[in-house]
């Protein structure tokens, strides 16, 4: 072997090029590299494998979760309580931050590993021939200029150029293209803009070879081969970040301002103005500041996504990213691939057509559960399904395939699973002859053995059989003859007249090819189902094709066409009803033919059934690619239908949609289909027949593979999202109310500025009142009308207008009801001499105090009468969040109906325990000191119960007059900046994101997760390119 130069060129259309060609510029032979030249290959190109992408350390996990603004100010919280000694508040905060990490760790999950499950689908072993000889080697050894052996049963271990081709050799492509059918291989020239799925001169790294063998020459490997392409577009692929976690994000950056700047209001006026000690300066602002901070609503979000996703997993439907499960509800196209998804990936014999008539054929995959009918779609009576299954037995005895039972599948709601061997055509007709009354294949076939035959091959298109008419010697022959229409009819003597094998008369040509046209047309693969008498004495072990093709005349008898399809599901056609009823597009993207796709998405309802062909308009891959951005925004939203499309194809649809306004859902199950699940608002990948590469990328997983389940998760993304703004319309006012509360007894003087609510009180309103009313709000059911609703507005706030206005108005009257309550009890219980001892201790500070620093010296005690006064506002402060919680179930209609006490019934699970807890902390001895409570007496019970039925009463009237005379002004004072964030804010990428420096709430229980990058270019194994001239530089795409 001489030694050769390699050079860059750019990436080689190898199935455009001659075989004689390939050799030279590969600089090979068909007897393949000499083993020294192959080591220099190697050593140049590196191994055969893909590049894994760099996985952040769990220490940088840990940094992300608290790299956040809000948490940051809890630990400075912890750090001054700390420094003041208040065990007790350190603790509880020190457990919210540690619950709010520990949280995010454990949300993370599995976010990278796509490109990892993509590795285990390549060959472990490659047949290679280096110097003539065939030998056996590790597949990661095999480099560019190898001829490689492939035969049925072998992985392909690279991308390969076929150079010899034998026995019809077949490679079922679907993870890479869709295509049900293995592609029949050859070696000739194919058209430089061919689709993937159009390059049968190539056999692709990974792919399956299900018959025959042939021999190929090494053309791409590693990264660089398709399936390594595609694991590159993964890696690089940003995920989209949610609509909900970049809300949490901006929710979080106005919160934490807001926080700040009342904080250092406090401190001041404290500090300042009312000449508090240093320390108690810091506590009071401390207090304000975990006031205000929603500790428990990262808690509350987290858990009720989680509730959700187990209500969905309950529904088949597993969500791998807990944000995701908002996403559903706002999504506004599915974009799926078809092959397994819409359809079962099954072929199905749906038509059969003889002289007579056209029959229907019912069920839908390999169960043999179905019935023939007649064109007006009556069943068959049973003695003339005997004798059509006579008629056309052929195609169970012409036949190489298997199928049997398989009880330890791992769908539950299948009892059987009918497991497939060999060609799906050939196994779609065992089916209709089991649907027919055949009980048993094999016991079928053995009572009419075969004696010869001819095996199906590209070439002449059809397969031919010799059968015995039983087991006795001398029993009569019968050559049955299946294969494409155009070949056959030709070779036809005579036709089956009246469904009736006895009765024969002389072919109509022009009736067989019209009918196979026809059903051609509707996108059905048509097969021609012939046979004969045989005469004994041409039978030979040297049999081929030319029996037929050479034969001096026609000799066949047409039985019939039989017109095979991988059907919709019959579930999907009803999801794809529901889907649009909801105003949800759904788009179909495969790599199968154009005619085919159109004839799908017309039974589906994708496309209007009543149009022409002539009328759909069906983008193919090579159209696409000929296509700039510009032109694919502009026809993305009018098409429906996507054929013949790569997966490059596939993410530019997705990113297309994306740039038009679109939350895009993308759906599929193979290798080709994860680029674009990643890059889609949200995957959905298919739990029994997807591949793990697909389950990886994408955010939900079906684990019953039923298109109609995203229906359902989309409902139920809906009323997450419904809920969500339930909790947080609930959850901000609280807030306020408590952090203003401490304020404004600051700015209006209370007993010389008493603070009505301490740290802790407010800690433990917010990790558990606020936390167990919101996880009840989560629990709240759909509305009646949520499916009949458009789909959200893409970038509609959160944080809305509405909860604007009530954390004015809902937080002002719960202040209100706080300080009057606390101010009341004040005045309304005697003095102790702690009391007086305190005041005149002040008094006299107030006189003596320190001419240098003008600090007050004395120290607020702890009295009993200050106690009680906290502990009725702490008290009046739950109590008016349960009576608002109870508002909050219902936006904007009354609370005032039967539903409030039928539906939901942990809202009153949740009021008792809150109640219940209450009493706990108000009267138990130990407890209560801890909170800063005293026991308090009826009529404080009965003042607080008044306020929280007012409260209550008061948000109800809001709902009607509020909507009507006040959210008008809002909206208007609102919409020329926004409270949150714009329409477009939330289309930012992952990477994007990652450079702000800034996090919210939300971050701390979804974290901020690092992109998994690809290698270097320089860094990445495997090569692709033509070989020429002397060793030494490296040739290849790297």
């Amino acid at each position: 072997m001489p030694d050769v130069e390699l050079i860059v060129v750019e990436e080689t259309k190898w199935h455009a090029i001659p075989v004689a060609e390939i050799l030279k510029m590969q600089s090979t032979s068909p007897e393949g590299l000499f083993d020294s030249e192959a080591e220099a290959r190697l050593k140049q190109y590196g191994t055969n494998e893909l590049t894994p992408p760099p996985k952040p350390s769990f220490l940088m996990k840990v940094f992300i979760q608290i790299n956040n603004i809000l948490i940051y100010i809890l630990i400075a919280a912890a750090i001054v309580a700390g420094v003041l000694q208040d065990w007790a508040e350190v603790a509880l905060i020190g457990g919210v931050v540690v619950i709010n990490v520990t949280i995010g760790l454990v949300q993370e999950g599995r976010a990278e590993q796509a490109a990892a499950a993509i590795q285990g689908m390549l060959s472990s072993k490659a047949t290679v021939i280096r110097s003539g000889e065939r030998k056996l080697i590790d597949a990661k050894n095999v480099v560019p200029g190898d001829v490689c052996f492939i035969q049925a049963g072998d992985r392909c271990p690279a991308d390969l150029r076929m150079i010899e081709v034998t026995g019809n050799c077949g490679i079922l492509e679907a993870m890479l293209t869709g295509e049900s059918n293995p592609i029949s291989k050859h070696t000739d020239v194919c058209l430089p803009q061919s689709a993937l799925g159009d390059r049968k001169n190539m056999a692709f790294s990974a792919t399956m070879v299900m018959t025959g063998q042939g021999k190929g020459v090494v053309c791409g490997t590693g990264d660089l081969a398709e399936i390594g392409k595609i694991s590159a577009m993964v890696s690089n692929v940003d995920s989209q970040k949610t609509n909900l976690m970049v809300q949490l994000e901006m929710f979080g950056r106005w919160i934490s301002v807001f926080v700040l700047i009342i904080a250092v209001i406090t401190f001041c006026v404290a500090y300042l103005v009312h000449d508090f000690e240093l320390g108690d300066a810091f506590k009071s602002t401390v207090a304000i500041a975990v006031a205000i901070i929603p500790e428990g609503l990262p808690a509350v979000v987290t858990i009720s996504l989680a509730l959700a996703m187990q209500m969905l997993a309950n529904n088949n439907a597993i969500i791998r990213q807990l944000p995701a499960v908002e996403t559903l509800g706002s999504v506004t196209v599915i974009c799926s691939d078809k092959t397994g998804t819409l359809t079962k990936n099954e072929m199905t014999v749906q038509l059969m057509q003889t002289s007579t008539q056209q029959y229907k054929m019912t069920g839908v995959g390999y169960s043999p559960v179905g019935v023939v009918q007649d064109e007006n779609s009556k069943d068959l009576p049973d003695e003339k399904v005997a004798r059509m299954l006579k008629m056309f037995e052929g195609a169970v005895l012409c036949n190489d395939a298997g199928i049997f039972k398989n009880l330890n599948h791992k769908n539950p709601n299948v009892p059987v699973a009918w497991e497939p061997i060999g060609y799906p055509t050939e196994v779609a007709l065992l089916t209709m002859g089991m649907k027919m009354g055949i009980t048993e294949v094999k016991d079928f076939k053995a009572q009419q053995p075969r004696v010869g035959g001819v095996p199906f091959a590209s070439e002449h298109k059809f397969m031919c059989c010799v059968h015995a008419a039983s087991t006795a010697p001398g029993a009569p022959l019968t050559i049955h003859v299946k294969g494409a229409p155009d070949r056959l009819i030709p070779q036809c003597k005579n036709q089956v007249m009246d469904d009736d094998l006895s009765k024969v008369g002389p072919i109509d040509e022009n009736y067989w090819q019209d009918k196979a046209s026809q059903m051609s047309g509707l996108g059905l693969r048509c097969l021609a189902i012939c046979r004969a008498d045989f005469d004994p004495k041409d039978l030979s072990d040297n049999m081929d094709a030319d029996l037929l093709l050479k034969a001096p005349t026609p000799f066949l008898t047409m039985i019939g066409v039989v017109a095979i399809l991988d059907p919709p599901r019959p579930e999907a056609i009803e999801g794809v009803a529901v889907a649009q009823m909801a105003g949800i597009v759904v788009k179909m993207i495969t790599g199968d033919h154009p005619a085919t796709a159109t004839a799908i998405a017309k039974m589906l309802g994708i496309v209007d059934p009543k149009l022409q062909e002539s009328s759909i308009r069906t983008y193919t891959g090579p159209e696409l690619d000929a296509m700039d951005d510009e032109g694919m925004d502009s026809i993305v939203l009018e098409c429906n239908v996507f054929a013949r499309a790569s997966p490059e194809n596939k993410i530019r649809i997705v990113k297309s949609l994306q740039r038009r306004g679109q939350t895009v859902s993308m759906t599929g199950d193979g290798v080709n289909d994860a680029p674009a699940l990643k890059a889609a608002n949200i995957g959905v990948a298919m739990g029994i027949t997807g591949t793990d590469v697909s389950k990886e990328a994408a955010k939900m997983v079906l684990a019953d593979d039923n298109f109609a389940t995203i229906v359902k998760a989309v409902r139920e993304g809906r009323r997450v999202w419904d809920n969500l703004v339930k909790i947080l319309l609930y959850n901000m006012p609280v807030n306020f109310a408590q952090g203003l509360s401490v304020f404004f007894a600051y700015i209006v003087d209370i007993d010389g500025h008493q603070v009505p609510l301490t740290a802790i009180q407010v800690l433990y309103v917010n990790m558990i009142t606020s936390v167990t009313m919101g996880l009840m709000l989560a629990m709240e059911p759909a509305e009646d009308d949520i499916m009949q609703r458009p789909p959200r507005r893409k970038g509609k706030r959160l944080f809305g207008k509405m909860v604007f206005w009530h954390c004015i108005f809902v937080s002002g009257i719960m202040v209100v009801c706080v300080l009057g309550n606390f101010a009341y009890t004040l005045n309304n219980i005697e003095k102790s001499a702690e009391d007086y001892l305190y005041e005149a201790e002040k008094a006299a500070d107030k006189i003596t105090k320190d001419q240098a620093s003008g600090r007050r010296a004395v120290k607020v005690p702890k009295t009993a009468r200050l106690m009680e006064a906290r502990a009725v506002a702490f008290n009046m402060l739950v109590f008016a969040e349960m009576a608002y919680a109870l508002n909050c179930r219902f936006l904007k209609d009354s609370a005032f109906n039967f539903k409030m006490f039928t539906e939901n019934k942990w809202c009153w699970v949740s009021i008792a325990v809150t109640t219940v807890l209450q009493i706990f902390l108000t009267y138990t001895p130990g407890v209560r000191e801890v909170f800063s409570n005293a026991p308090i007496g009826g009529a404080s019970w009965a003042l607080i119960l008044a306020c929280s039925l007012a409260v209550f009463v008061l948000v109800e009237i809001e709902k009607v007059i509020g909507i009507h005379y006040v959210m008008p002004h809002i909206k208007s004072a609102c919409a020329p900046r926004g409270c949150c964030t714009g329409d477009g804010e939330h289309e930012r990428t992952q990477s994007e994101l990652n450079q702000v420096q800034f996090f919210a709430s939300g971050a701390s229980t979804f974290g901020l997760p690092t992109r998994a990058g690809s290698a270097n270019a320089g860094e990445r194994h495997g090569a692709q390119g033509p070989v020429a001239g002397a060793a030494g530089t490296s040739g290849y795409n790297v």
